[in-house]
């Protein structure tokens, strides 16, 4: 075989194996780009859904407000509907983090074969880190959201405490007002510990503090009324109106405002995300 026919082989051959790592990386890098949108697209799938869990924030302290009238057995039922919701919301999240992590891995691994197509699967990374980053501002959103579902629960069940005591006392069974009254006591003890979750503003812990001191003061004018010790029942009674007084001047609107305030901020950041991650 002559010198140039032996050049020209080699060309051809050349040729042909840049022409089939070519097509390989194109392929590979094609299939590689599909399986990431259908998992990006699964992800923003769920976009709805999380907004809308979003929204449940407003289930949670809008019982409160001064332009509806409270039910606390009601407020209950919406605020552990929030946080159920809150709760799958997070798995929803945890399970949608790992498939933009096995994408992800997949975009980055054997680079050397897929060059050619190199940028068509840089494109689509950027667009999983968006959303990723939207998941995580959405994973921080529904634990957020769950700590403070659980204030709420425990500050209506209190709230609810002492709808049963006032019943309770007013009919005059001082006995199972005292009992009602430890069952106040706990769930706003808890609620306290719970007042300082993230989101919720430093009024609703003064709040709790001045229930704490509401439920002392009741316990005290319980115990002279079962003592039949009229006068000092008296003046625990002005000392719980004194209470009342100062529970009742918190702007449970403005708290709700400052609540949403809050969480805006972390909102837009998703939302901003996701479309980034869509574009």
């Amino acid at each position: 075989m002559s010198r140039k026919r032996i050049e020209l082989s080699i060309v051809s051959f050349l040729i042909i194996a840049v022409l089939a790592y070519a097509g390989a990386g194109l392929v590979l890098s094609a299939t590689r780009v599909a399986s990431a949108e259908r998992t990006l697209n699964m992800v923003v799938s769920h976009q709805n859904v999380l907004n809308s869990t979003f929204n449940d924030l407003d289930s949670q302290f809008s019982a409160l407000s001064s332009g509806s009238a409270f039910n606390p057995q009601q407020a209950i039922v919406l605020v552990d509907r929030s946080i159920s919701n809150s709760e799958l919301a997070t798995k929803t999240i945890n399970a949608d983090e790992t498939s933009l992590s096995g994408v992800t891995s997949q975009l980055r691994s054997t680079r050397w074969l897929t060059m050619v197509g190199g940028t068509s699967l840089d494109r689509e990374a950027t667009r999983i880190g968006h959303a990723h980053n939207a998941l995580g501002a959405a994973r921080t959103i529904a634990s957020d959201k769950v700590a403070d579902g659980l204030f709420w629960h425990s500050l209506y069940a209190s709230l609810a405490d002492l709808t049963m005591l006032n019943t309770q006392s007013g009919a005059g069974d001082l006995a199972a007002a005292k009992t009602t009254l430890g069952t106040m006591q706990t769930d706003v003890d808890q609620a306290a510990r719970q007042s300082t979750a993230p989101g919720l503003p430093a009024e609703l812990h003064a709040l709790m503090s001045d229930l704490q001191v509401f439920v002392v003061d009741y316990g005290k004018e319980l115990d002279a009324k079962q003592a039949g010790d009229d006068t000092a029942a008296a003046g625990y009674q002005d000392a719980l109106d004194s209470d009342l007084q100062k529970i009742g001047s918190y702007d449970i609107d403005k708290i709700g405002g400052e609540i949403n305030a809050f969480y805006k901020p972390l909102i837009d950041r998703f939302n901003t995300e996701i479309a980034a991650a869509t574009s």
